[in-house]
């Protein structure tokens, strides 16, 4: 359980996002327009929103989901109020950020995988999450999906308030004078190995308004977090020599290229 590409929630204002992602539709929170929502074959995920706080914050402030982190979790529902700010922001500025995950339908996550750990999050505003190695069935719904929900299906989904199992996302930052994508995840430590991080990740990952096929991503997580690292190898990170950002001892930096560089 623990942070990827991440630094800890006290340190977020240091690391700002400064630049949008080309070609990312924004979201818009007034109705005005269709926001990105993505739906895989278990999983619902939607932009963070206000409503989220107090599950956002029993998510971060729960010790079990940074066991194998560097972060601490948080102790004041004030410092979620205001990252959770900054994750708006990041969405409204930008038309990329972090997603919240639930299941789309009662039930649909039951049952363990092999390998699922916990851990992984993202510098602009991290936290670390869980990831798992997920079934094969799993692993081939997460590559086909990443589409967005039609209007009425999402609503629908969305206004049953689902249980919150985590979120992962991306946030667009300077590192090292180039414009990168920071990734972010965090599990319910409570709904771990089951192939949850995996299968929502990638679907982040997947879809080209979100700028991961065009951009950079990295992630930062402890060097002992092996959940994370896990996760990470899963969905295409390489370990780079390069130190981390944030100046955390104990911290690795994870790499992955866009599609052009990899050449896939």
């Amino acid at each position: 359980m623990a942070a990827t590409a991440a630094t800890p929630e006290s340190r977020l204002g240091t690391l700002t996002a400064e630049h949008s992602v080309h070609g990312a539709a924004t979201p818009s929170f007034d109705g005005g327009r269709r926001a990105v929502l993505l739906r895989t074959e278990r999983l619902l995920l939607a932009p963070v929103a206000e409503s989220d706080l107090e599950e956002l914050f029993a998510l971060h402030a729960n010790p079990l989901a940074f066991a194998d982190d560097l972060t601490e979790p948080l102790t004041d529902r004030e410092q979620m109020r205001w990252v959770l700010q900054q994750w708006i922001r990041a969405w409204q500025e930008h038309g990329t950020g972090y997603l919240t995950v639930r299941p789309t339908a009662a039930g649909s996550v039951r049952g363990r995988t092999a390998d699922d750990g916990t851990a992984a999050g993202a510098m602009p505003g991290t936290a670390d999450d869980d990831t798992a190695a997920g079934t094969a069935a799993a692993d081939t719904a997460a590559r086909a999906v990443a589409r967005t929900a039609p209007d009425n299906a999402a609503a629908g989904a969305l206004t049953t308030r689902d249980p919150l199992l985590g979120v992962v996302g991306l946030t667009p930052l300077t590192f090292e004078g180039r414009h990168v994508l920071s990734a972010y995840w965090r599990l319910d430590p409570a709904v771990t190995g089951r192939g949850i991080a995996t299968e929502a990740a990638r679907a982040v990952l997947a879809d080209p308004r979100l700028g991961a096929r065009d951009q950079k991503v990295i992630a930062v997580t402890a060097a002992g977090n092996r959940p994370s690292l896990a996760l990470a190898a899963r969905l295409g990170f390489l370990r780079s020599e390069q130190e981390a950002p944030g100046g955390r001892t104990g911290d690795v930096l994870l790499v992955r290229r866009p599609e052009d560089e990899a050449g896939t």
